[in-house]
């Protein structure tokens, strides 16, 4: 006993005495500071590409990049397409999925249907058993109330025994209003997006073929890529001012020089410096609409200062005036104007504008 107690007193001394070496040992060893983490970028990829590239072009840098910048520098393939539909308006268009909508639709009309003729049927019976099951409850409001107080009564009903189902006629019936109200649900909310999709305007065949073009030829997009593209009445947009878009695409189509030439433009009206040199559509818009602002004007005040200034004509001339504007009239609003309702207001207010200056044409006179 005194020899293992000994034994036990020299090894916890041995152990003592290797963990004070120990100690030693690792005091004396010099501290080593771990490698240097690397530090996070101060800076996005995208601005760090920008500023490289007007570094390497003799520009001066600056704190801000440009929609135009994005759209130069996001890599070929899908990046680049998304920044060019986010920068040329004209390209900015998706499929719409007309089609498929539909089918969607016509698969929930046909379960919808089918519960319920189903609801009819057992409605029908029901009234044939002296129609006392249509004139009570109609499902057993404790265990309504009892599923309530457990969260699930919003969900069907499911049997004790599944195997044997043994669910109730009110329960059955029950089961069919709650999954009628779930489809009805989905179906309503699809047709209400199909209502909203087609009020947004249809692009048009020459814009997409351009866009599949550049999609396959400088984007480098193979067959598999563009499949969704060949569908070209399909696509629309969800810009809102799209009439000024169909002009809008004239200018992609114009020779690098008229680029320049509208950057130095945009330069001068907007103070941008050489930094910021950007191609911007804000003073073609302003000038594209200011023309067809007067253009508009004058298929008014055209026909209005010609009855006004002619003396001597006849009735039928005065009336030609009124026919030839009118016509002219609705030609520009049918070409610009979408929607049936207001293209009819516009005309009958454009007529009945004639019409009341060349009612009054004769007092006029003999005042």
């Amino acid at each position: 006993m005194a020899s293992s107690s000994g034994t036990e007193m020299m090894s916890l001394k041995d152990q003592s005495q290797n963990r004070s070496s120990n100690v030693s040992q690792h005091s004396t060893t010099p501290y080593q500071p771990p490698h240097p983490m690397a530090q996070p970028k101060s800076h996005s990829i995208m601005f760090e590409k920008v500023s490289e590239a007007r570094r390497l072009s003799g520009y001066q840098l600056d704190d801000f990049y440009t929609d135009e910048d994005v759209k130069d520098h996001s890599p070929t393939g899908w990046p680049s397409i998304s920044a060019t539909q986010m920068f040329c308006k004209d390209h900015d268009s998706f499929r719409s999925f007309r089609p498929l909508t539909n089918l969607v639709l016509k698969y929930y009309e046909q379960k919808i249907w089918a519960i319920e003729n189903k609801l009819d049927e057992m409605n029908f019976k029901d009234a044939e058993a002296e129609g006392r099951p249509l004139r009570s409850f109609p499902f057993n409001r404790e265990e309504f109330l009892s599923r309530c107080v457990q969260g699930a009564g919003h969900l069907p009903t499911q049997p004790s025994k599944p195997v044997e189902n043994t669910l109730g006629r009110e329960t059955e019936k029950n089961n069919l209003i709650v999954a009628s109200s779930v489809l009805l649900r989905e179906y309503y909310s699809l047709l209400h997006s199909q209502h909203e999709i087609k009020k947004l305007p249809q692009v048009s065949r020459s814009a997409h073929e351009q866009h599949f073009k550049e999609a396959r030829g400088f984007q480098g997009l193979d067959d598999e890529a563009c499949a969704f593209m060949r569908y070209m009445d399909d696509f629309i947009t969800t810009e809102p001012d799209y009439m000024f878009r169909t002009f809008e695409s004239l200018l992609y189509k114009s020779p690098p020089w008229v680029v320049n030439f509208l950057k130095r433009f945009c330069c001068l009206f907007g103070g941008a410096d050489d930094s910021l040199l950007t191609y911007s559509l804000q003073p073609f818009e302003v000038f594209f609409k200011t023309l067809l602002v007067l253009a508009l004007l004058a298929l008014l005040i055209t026909p209005v200062s010609i009855l006004y200034i002619a003396v001597g004509w006849t009735r039928a001339q005065y009336l030609a005036v009124v026919i030839v504007s009118s016509t002219l009239f609705a030609g520009a609003m049918a070409l610009f104007e979408p929607r049936t309702a207001h293209l009819l207001v516009g005309i009958t207010a454009f007529f009945a504008v004639l019409v009341t200056f060349l009612s009054n044409i004769n007092s006029c006179g003999t005042a």
